[in-house]
């Protein structure tokens, strides 16, 4: 900034240069550069009151200008905290209004109803609603989600620079929506930084959870801003006022000694001092002095209130004004509230705007007006007594409604609050009218802190006005808020204080819904037999209407609970009476949901057949209604079916459609919940690279959006790759988060699961199941065992016998042989056989194989137990789930061994290299290479065959006899396997190499070699 010149005296309202902050600027500055370069963060600067944050946001917002980047800067207000997503939206509404109607949707990409409820009343962006088809309000997640890809994607045109100053002020909502886009900026062209003060008392608990979750994950840089020193204060009086050194540090030390450096204070301290006369000109240059304690401010609020005194009562009354509104105040409402004549006012603004008091910022119609600083408008508004502040909200009100007239309802938060705030001991259905309107827009646009605040209030309006009605539909809305935030018991209260007054007016309409959510707030704390209690109630009061829709809806939700009770049978008869119900009444898309639900609930318990059934109608159901989320679950459960049972082949087609709907319907739950398929897919076929790469994007994601459903099994899921690549701690760490967040260590007591707050069973089970193979691996084999009984006691408790088969039991009786309990063994081995044949589980039913011949070998040395062993591999390998396989063939290695056939013992080792190479399983590795060594034979080259991917060594031997043209009846001759595994085989080399033709396929083949072809 360019010093003042020795004749040009220093105006009232200058700003002082920048001085002090050289290493923090660079530090801004270098954020920015990398942000520009794709490579985002979030900054959150931190420092006293009045030390210059703001100072350097704008010197921040002046170097982004100069380098062409998008801008988008505001300020949070301490009046504004009400208003949901005020903080957020408000310093984007000037940059993304610039950009035209058909920019903004192409970037939306059908997001628009979601993006209204954050950034209203951009082009192309119309305020719809914001239900979904089922009536559900839009989920939090995605409204996040799609607001964070819709300012990915303008920030891909151009870099974004996203600034928020006085964070600690922000609404909830706001705070909520930064920290979800602060944890998905880091490949992006997006720079975030938030100032806000770091050690105010009343920081809200949003702001100070989401600083601290940024920091503990390393996804935010905490910068501190300190306040300046002497020689920054000596530098400060030399461009100002063009001091000599000596004299300008002579200065600086008594400056000091009073303001401490604190940047404002320092400034308000000198225009002080100018007003007194102890700086001024003397021809044509300054004069200080002194800038002794004795002649200055005691503290930052005198100095403020210093400079107040000077003001004329017209300035002092518009100034009052401006303090009590929301954000900026407009000269519209100030020609209305003000009792001032057009000069007057216009004289009053001049003063405040001359001494910097207030900012003036043009629009295209109006002009606006803000508080140079927060300290300002603090100092201000602590002037005002409470009758004074009373009468100027009501003004307000009454103005904002004068301007807005029929409109003022779409401001429904700011009216409620200068109402309330403005009112009289009186309560009117004004009031009223527009505290519920604020509510439930809140509430829809998922803002649920605020929504809980302005329907609390409406409430009790409600009741003082007497208007019964409109109290019972409040009470109940505020239950939903209170649940959204976590406050069950605040929910049940609201809820049953709801039913109370449905029934005393008759309502069984509205008893059969409130029941209905009471037996779903009993199942969420682990009571799900007062659920199923309430939902027979619920059940009967909809019977008495007789609405069928919603005893179908009770029908589903009972299903469910009998179900995580561990009553199969009773959820069976459930399904199929509501299903005959739903077929009655012939509504598609209840009878779709119906379907889904059989669907889920056949598929963890048997018969797959029956399961698929269900699928294809649930599915084809679902896509006739319109029902896209209905129809992406039934596609997400039938992939996970198809992986469970082996049908490999099956699983792709399903995934890729549920991740087709997951993008359209921009959910990220959706879209992480398919990607959780996808990697464990990938895992089975041998694709870990990719596997690990889409874990790699889709935990962070799980992280913010099902940080205690999704994302132990995620962890599990990815521990479980990690732990064969040699990645221990790594894997050790994932498998001891997934046990914290499902809760594991609450299912020590067999018998009282029901009793139990256990959480999601589902991903308990899992966590039993990764902690297992992670003792197993470890040599720590009666731990494994243990920890596999107590998941396997939960599985079998809840019926949920596929997770049972899909890894549980085969570690356990591994774990078992290890010890040589073979009674044990036998067992698990039968157990293992009758789950895999009730749920028609191919991978079970190979797996029970290998556990057969391996038990056959141990205790009666069977002569065919190699052979037994290789033609499970053969199983596991048209699965296909082709690392477990190549163990198997490791296992088959060391019975030739023993039996031998040194030969044979040597060619599985090597079939079983091929594939642990490919995957990168380097535990496996090890061993294998040692064996092979201990028989005398050299030890394959380590390295992948280039475009072979992750191949096995059958699906090799397969795609080079392709290349050699033969048919799938030659080859499955040529190898002894039947001509459905061959094309089973093709089926996962076609997924793996990304081709889709034999040709394509045999192309692929030549452009790698192998020295055994």
């Amino acid at each position: 900034m360019t010093p003042p010149s020795r004749h040009t005296p220093l105006p009232w309202g200058a700003e002082l240069p920048l001085v002090g902050r050289h290493t923090e600027f660079a530090a801004l500055r270098d954020h920015l550069s990398r942000a520009i370069a794709g490579h985002g963060r979030c900054v959150l600067l931190t420092g006293e009151a009045g030390v210059g944050k703001s100072r350097l946001l704008a010197a921040l917002v002046k170097d982004a200008e100069s380098r062409d980047v998008l801008i988008a800067s505001g300020s949070a207000f301490a009046v504004e905290t009400g208003v949901p997503y005020a903080a957020f939206a408000d310093p984007l509404a000037r940059p993304l209004r610039a950009m035209d109607a058909a920019t903004i949707t192409l970037l939306a990409r059908g997001a628009e109803r979601d993006l209204s409820a954050v950034l209203r009343g951009l082009a192309g962006i119309a305020a719809t609603g914001t239900d979904d088809a089922d009536g559900e309000a839009v989920s939090k997640s995605r409204l996040f989600w799609n607001v964070t890809q819709f300012l990915t994607r303008v920030a891909a045109r151009k870099p974004l620079l996203l600034v928020l100053d006085n964070a600690h002020e922000s609404d909830a909502s706001s705070v909520e929506l930064l920290h979800f886009l602060a944890r998905q900026v880091a490949d992006t062209r997006i720079l975030i930084v938030l100032a806000f003060l770091e050690d105010t008392r009343d920081e809200h608990t949003a702001l100070r959870t989401a600083v601290r979750s940024l920091t503990t994950a390393n996804e935010a840089t905490r910068l501190r801003v300190e306040s300046l020193t002497r020689a920054d204060l000596t530098e400060l009086l030399e461009r100002s006022f063009a001091l000599d050194a000596d004299d300008a540090a002579h200065h600086a030390a008594g400056l000091w000694s009073h303001t401490r450096g604190n940047p404002f204070f320092v400034e308000e301290s000198l225009k002080a001092l100018s007003a007194a006369g102890k700086i001024r000109m003397s021809g044509d240059r300054w004069i200080i002095q002194d800038t002794l304690p004795a002649t200055l401010p005691a503290t930052v609020r005198d100095a403020v209130l210093q400079r107040l005194e000077s003001l004329t009562p017209d300035a002092m009354k518009v100034a009052e004004l401006a303090s009590i509104v929301e954000r900026r105040i407009s000269l519209a409402l100030l020609e209305r509230v003000s009792g001032l004549d057009a000069l007057a006012l216009a004289d009053a603004i001049d003063m405040l705007c001359s001494r910097r008091t207030l900012i003036e910022h043009r629009t295209e119609t109006d002009a606006e007006y803000e508080f140079a600083h927060p300290i300002i408008q603090s100092t201000v508004r602590s002037t005002l007594t409470a009758a004074r502040e009373r009468v100027l909200h009501a003004a307000i009100a009454a103005g904002l409604e004068g301007i807005h007239g029929a409109a003022a309802i779409n401001h429904a938060g700011e009216m409620a609050r200068h109402l309330l705030l403005g009112r009289d001991a009186g309560i009117d259905a004004r009031t009223l009218r527009y505290l519920a309107a604020a509510g439930r827009d809140a509430l829809a646009r998922r803002a649920d802190r605020e929504a809980a605040r302005w329907l609390a209030d409406a409430l009790e309006v409600a009741e003082q006005c007497g208007d019964s009605d409109e109290a019972t539909v409040l009470v109940e809305e505020l239950a939903t808020a209170r649940l959204r935030l976590g406050d069950a018991a605040g929910a049940e209260d609201g809820w049953r204080r709801a039913l109370a007054l449905a029934d005393a007016r008759g309502d069984q309409e509205a008893r059969s819904r409130l029941l209905h959510h009471l037996a779903q707030l009993a199942a969420r704390a682990g009571d799900a037999a007062s659920g199923l209690t309430l939902l027979d109630d619920a059940e009967r009061a909809a019977a008495s209407i007789p609405r069928n829709d919603l005893v179908i809806r009770i029908g589903v939700a009972r299903a469910k609970l009998q179900q995580a009770l561990g009553r199969r049978d009773d959820a069976t008869r459930t399904v199929t009476g509501t299903l005959a119900t739903a077929v009655a009444l012939n509504d598609t898309a209840l009878l779709a949901r119906v379907h889904q639900t059989a669907l889920q609930l056949y598929a963890w318990t048997g018969p797959a057949r029956l399961a698929r059934d269900h699928g294809a109608q649930a599915i084809t159901l679902a896509s006739a209604s319109g029902d896209r989320t209905v129809e992406w679950s039934a596609h997400w459960a039938m992939a996970m079916l198809e992986g469970f049972t082996g049908e490999g082949h099956g699983v792709s087609p399903h995934l890729r459609a549920a991740a087709a709907l997951a993008e359209s319907l921009a959910s990220p739950v959706l879209l992480a919940m398919t990607a959780e398929i996808e990697i464990e897919h990938a895992s089975g076929i041998g694709n870990w690279t990719h596997a690990l790469a889409v874990a790699e994007r889709t935990i962070p994601l799980a992280r913010a959006v099902m940080p205690n459903s999704l994302l132990p099994r995620l962890l599990v899921w990815t521990g479980l790759i990690l732990l064969e690549r040699d990645d221990t701690e790594r894997a050790r760490a994932l498998f001891e988060e997934a046990w914290t967040r499902s809760g594991a260590e609450r299912s020590t007591v067999v018998g009282e699961f029901s009793e139990q707050p256990l959480g999601n069973v589902h991903n308990v089970i899992l966590a039993h199941t990764g902690m297992g193979t992670y003792c197993l691996s470890h040599g720590e084999w009666e731990r494994a065992l243990d920890l596999g009984e107590r998941g396997l006691a939960l599985a079998d408790r809840f019926g949920y016998v596929a997770w049972s088969i899909h890894r549980l039991l085969p570690m356990m009786i591994e774990a078992a042989l290890r010890t040589e309990r073979y009674d044990r063994v036998e067992t698990l081995t039968e157990q293992l056989r009758r789950h895999s044949t009730d749920l028609g589980h191919r991978l079970g039913l190979a797996w029970t194989a290998a556990a057969e011949a391996l038990l056959a070998r141990v205790r009666h040395q069977a002569p065919d137990a190699a052979a037994r062993l290789l033609a499970a591999a053969e199983e596991l390998e048209a699965v296909p789930f082709v690392f477990h396989a190549a163990r198997l063939r490791r296992n088959a290695a060391q019975v030739l061994e023993a039996d031998g056939d040194t030969a044979g013992a040597i060619r599985e080792l090597r079939r079983a290299h091929t594939v642990f190479v490919n995957l990168g399983a380097e535990f496996e590795l090890r061993g294998l290479r040692n064996h092979l060594r201990s028989l005398g034979a050299r030890p394959p080259s380590r390295s992948t065959l280039p475009g072979a991917g992750s191949l096995s060594g059958r699906e090799l031997e397969i795609a080079r006899a392709v290349a050699r043209r033969l048919t799938n009846k030659e080859i499955g001759a040529a190898l002894g396997i039947s001509t459905r595994t061959v094309s089973t085989h093709l089926s996962n080399i076609f997924a793996k190499l990304g081709v889709d033709s034999r040709g394509a396929l045999a192309d692929a083949v030549r452009e790698f070699s192998d020295p055994d072809a």
